[in-house]
């Protein structure tokens, strides 16, 4: 498992595909071996009346004597479907197949216990946007990766973009992106920019890529080439090409009831209709200000509200409600405030007077805003919407998801849409996801990041004019198949977007399709009442075109964009459906459309295998390489497994006890001693921000005539024959949402809990797995969010326990990327410290010794002497290279180790229960 995530960043190939914008945390490739060469990286996309089809190619090259593996990783939009993927290796093509997820996990596993080539590609549980593959590449040999995916691209404030993030990591020999777009009407904007990094800016850049080339054929369509050789690649960086390379383009609007294609026996109809007037708007903002807001995010929030509410129209009416374990709206007079240029300046300060503190109450919240926007007695005509934000999960009031989705469905009786806004990796994004998708709204991520500002304020224009309310669609005649038809009611259209539906007909034949829409508009009722004629002229004009591939694919353009849609639609059904039976038919339909169409979604997988080859593929690694909260195991532990990350532990301590740590600067490792009393407790991580503590209880061995004896330097130590005291750590205690974990030797117990090491078990408390490995030696803690720690037990045999010797355990931090700036205690402090070694020399009797400058997360630059030397990695039984440090750690550690001390330990667990409101 390690190896694979030491594969990934150092080899190999990433790319991340978004058609809005991409907020995915690339991966720094520039340490990439030279070994390992990508000699070309091919994206080429189709996009035929908005639908794209997007083919991903690269090979590449081992040029060592040795096999190395390299992994091949391709980030998608949430919208995305991979339709296929083949694995080329020696001229031999391998296929991936689209199964059921779990028969692909048991294909898989045969696969590779009978010692085969396999490759699981699946989406991640919280993470369904990222697919990976491993392979290990013969010495002196290529593999090509060829990967299949298709979306429908949304219209957002008036454009459709199509973004490709390109970053091979390395100059590449053959860089090629290509972009065909066929429409049947006139293309009317057409922007290729510069690459740019995922971070929004102010002003949107108007200059045009110099490296592409853009052919316009005709009005309907357009050909986009990026092509930059070895040269340009370099001129850019020497890490080569890296950035967003994005198409953006709209089409001709001639008619309000829209355009409708039909083909083969489907029909897809867009509607997008202009020139209307904006209806009027009750918008009421919920806006989460508990403890975990505090800081940058607050600061942001602030700055888009702001920003917001200067953008109201008057005439609108709004209101705001801010929530911690309290719930507040700044306008008390009535439930809603018309927009005036007064209650704007009022709301404004009421902004600026917003601090960060509390816990989250959700349940009451959001029912406090359904109440006044359902009260308000405005006059007909208003278009009512939320808008909510959070960045953490409800911790005060009704906490249970189910029954505050029960509460909201029960008071949402005007079925007000709910736009939720899921601000960091704290929030909940599955609950929040429902419970727009239960109240006609939908979710979209915020990232933490120095654009989360205009992320929010990017996702208010996006609904900021309502143009229509209340649309129902109607296909008459008999002559489509009613139940195939994805949604027909819409409570919103927002300016600048676009409403796509998609369904069978009864007969091949039918040469028209009769349409009625109705709604409400500025002006009152609407209905528009229609017939569409057959696509065949459309058809005709494409096989005229140049787009030969596109003229091909026509026949099946829109049952593929039928099959898509039906898909997500019932994926969305399924979320908001609450009966058993009803959620199992749901999955059951979209699995079989899954399957039939050949597209991997969060219920299928696809597995390629290629029989009698010592060369594995190794399935999506999860350490250190995903966005899931769980960064390493899902609910199997292995023994090997953990040993081996234990053995690539950046921090951890063990046996009597050794603290060794990897730190930024130094290719060694830097290790020091603490030796205390009997009983002790040491803080060994504290961290303000996750909340999560960590302490430690020494336990000295039985022999020896001074068990209150200290040392206080490994000369102390190896100078004291007379007792050979030895003092191990005993208890570890870990903290953190919402739970305590308390680890012996004998036994460990969850929140009071107790629990046997022996037994394999999966427990999970709050968002907290705890994996054990069924032989007793080993316990991992999963925190969400990237923090994982491991407890290793080593016990003693019966004739050690003779001699005086005793059981006990060492602690590990397998992923610390979690882990706050703020964190400290005797381990925690070196996550973020640096440490280089300004000097050395060689002493008289052989040894190595070294001037150390310790600086980063400190309060001053200091310098230690040490020693090289090596300590044993217990979990590995291997020796490990390491500056020590005498002295208990002296200079190395802030202040001194007594410092670290464990006093009162109840404070430091009232403090940790605030900070973790959320």
């Amino acid at each position: 498992m390690a190896e694979l995530g030491t594969a990934f960043l150092s080899v190999g190939l990433f790319l991340c595909f978004d058609f809005a914008v991409c907020f995915t945390n690339s991966l720094d490739l520039a340490f990439q071996p030279k070994t390992t060469r990508v000699v070309s990286l091919h994206i080429k996309s189709s996009i035929l009346y908005r639908f794209s089809s997007t083919i991903v190619t690269s090979t590449i090259i081992n040029d060592d004597v040795r096999a190395t593996e390299t992994t091949f990783e391709v980030t998608l939009p949430d919208a995305a479907f991979i339709s296929n993927f083949t694995l080329e290796i020696d001229g031999n093509i391998y296929p991936g197949e689209v199964r059921d997820k779990e028969i692909a996990k048991n294909a898989y596993e045969n696969a590779r216990l009978r010692g085969h080539t396999a490759g699981h590609i699946e989406t991640r549980p919280r993470d369904t946007n990222k697919f990976q593959i491993s392979i290990n590449i013969a010495a002196f040999s290529e593999v090509t990766f060829t990967l299949n995916y298709n979306e429908l691209l949304q219209r957002r404030r008036g454009n459709y973009d199509h973004t490709i993030y390109v970053n091979p990591g390395q100059i590449v020999d053959s860089l090629l992106v290509e972009v065909t777009i066929q429409e049947s009407r006139a293309i009317t904007q057409l922007h290729v920019p510069p690459l740019r990094n995922d971070i929004l800016t102010e002003h949107q850049n108007s200059i045009w890529n110099t490296y592409a080339t853009v052919r316009r054929p005709s009005l309907t369509s357009a050909y986009i080439r990026y092509n930059p050789s070895p040269e340009d690649q370099k001129r850019a960086s020497l890490q080569g090409m890296a950035g967003l390379f994005v198409v953006e383009y709209d089409v001709e609007r001639t008619t309000n009831v829209g355009e409708v294609m039909v083909v083969n026996g489907y029909f897809v109809h867009y509607f997008a209709p202009q020139s209307i007037p904006r209806m009027k708007r009750k918008v009421l903002f919920i806006l989460d200000t508990s403890g975990s807001m505090i800081g940058t995010k607050i600061r942001q929030l602030k700055i888009a509200m702001l920003d917001i509410l200067t953008s109201l129209d008057e005439g609108d009416r709004f209101n705001i409600i801010k929530f911690t374990d309290v719930v507040t709206r700044w306008w008390n007079h009535s439930a809603l405030v018309e927009v005036t240029p007064y209650s704007v300046s009022s709301a404004k300060e009421f902004i600026n007077d917003v601090t960060a503190d509390g816990w989250t109450n959700i349940n009451d919240a959001v029912s406090m805003g359904l109440d006044l926007i359902q009260k308000d007695r405005a006059d007909h005509g208003f278009s009512p919407l939320i808008i909510f934000l959070t960045d953490g999960t409800a911790t005060e009031g009704e906490t249970d998801h189910s029954k505050i989705l029960d509460t909201i469905s029960t008071r949402n009786r005007e079925h007000v849409p709910i736009f939720s806004l899921s601000f960091g990796e704290d929030a909940d994004y599955g609950f929040l996801k429902k419970m727009s998708a239960q109240n006609s709204g939908f979710v979209r991520k915020i990232y933490e990041a120095s654009d989360a500002s205009l992320q929010l304020t990017g996702f208010y224009g996006e609904i900021a004019s309502t143009l229509l309310s209340n649309l129902t669609f109607r296909y008459l005649d008999d002559t489509v198949v009613g139940k195939s038809v994805t949604n027909t009611i819409y409570p919103t259209f927002f300016e600048g977007s676009e409403i796509v539906i998609a369904g069978k007909l009864s007969d091949t034949n039918v040469s028209a399709l009769t349409l009625e829409i109705c709604g409400t508009s500025s002006k009152g009722p609407l209905e528009w009442r229609t017939a569409a004629s057959n696509g065949n002229n459309i058809f005709d004009f494409i096989q005229n075109s140049p787009t030969e591939v596109m003229a091909s694919n026509f026949s099946q353009i829109t049952e593929k964009i039928w099959s898509y849609m039906t898909i997500k639609q019932l994926l969305i059904n399924r979320l908001r459906e609450r009966n058993t039976t009803a959620r199992a038919e749901l999955k059951r339909r979209a699995l079989e459309l899954a399957l039939q169409y050949n597209f991997v979604t969060p219920l299928t997988s696809m597995v390629v295998t290629r029989p009698q080859d010592e060369n594995v593929i190794q399935p999506s690694a999860d350490y250190g390489l995903n966005d899931s909260p769980y960064s390493v195991w899902g609910d199997e532990l292995k023994a090997s497994q953990g040993l081996e990350l234990a053995g690539n532990s950046p921090e951890y301590v063990d046996n009597d006890p050794h603290f060794i740590v990897r730190v930024k600067g130094l290719a060694d490792s830097v290790c020091f001693d603490v030796m205390g009393n009997e009983g002790d407790v040491y803080n060994l991580v504290k961290d303000e921000i996750s909340g999560i503590i960590v302490n430690a209880k020494v336990a000295t061995t039985r022999e020896g005539t001074n068990p209150n004896r200290t040392f206080t330097s490994l000369k102390d130590k190896s100078q004291d024959d007379t007792s050979n005291l030895k003092t191990y750590f005993g208890e570890i205690t870990i903290s953190g949402d919402r739970s305590v974990m308390n680890v012996t030797p004998g036994h460990w117990s969850v929140n009071g809990l107790e629990y046997d090491w022996k037994p394999s078990q999966t427990i999970t408390v709050h968002k907290t797995k705890l994996v054990t490995d069924g032989t007793g030696k080993m316990i991992a803690i999963m925190f969400p969010h990237k923090i994982t720690l491991l407890i290793v037990r080593h016990m003693r045999t019966k004739r050690q326990l003779e001699l005086g010797k005793i059981h006990f355990l060492g602690f590990y931090i397998v992923d610390d990327r979690g882990f706050s700036w703020y964190t400290h205690g005797l381990l925690g402090q070196f996550i973020y410290r640096r440490i280089s070694l300004e000097k050395k020399k060689m002493s008289k009797n052989g040894k190595t010794r070294g001037k150390l400058k310790v600086e980063g997360n400190t309060k001053r630059m200091r310098r230690v002497s040490a020693l090289l030397g090596k300590r044993v990695n217990l979990a590995t039984n291997s020796y490990v290279s390491c500056w020590m440090v005498q002295r208990n750690g002296r200079r190395l550690i802030d202040g001194v180790f007594t410092d670290y001390l464990v006093r009162n330990s109840t404070t430091s667990q009232r403090w940790k229960r605030k900070r973790s409101k959320t």
